[in-house]
């Protein structure tokens, strides 16, 4: 049996940028040059970020 929540696990690049209230460009480039402070998981040329980093790294708190 599989426990369904309402929460997502993973933040597309677009919903993240939307978030933090960027340009998706802005999340590319500051990946391409190293000081984005998450890493990704990369599924072909998708990425996906896990929402408990996003949260952490935001200092919000992720209930399950």
């Amino acid at each position: 049996m599989s426990k369904t929540t309402d929460t997502p696990l993973w933040y597309t690049t677009e919903e993240l940028a939307a978030l933090m209230r960027v340009d998706r460009s802005t999340i590319s480039r500051r990946l391409k040059d190293g000081t984005f402070p998450l890493t990704p998981l990369v599924l072909g040329s998708r990425r996906l970020w896990a929402v408990q980093d996003v949260h952490q790294l935001a200092g919000l708190t992720v209930e399950h």
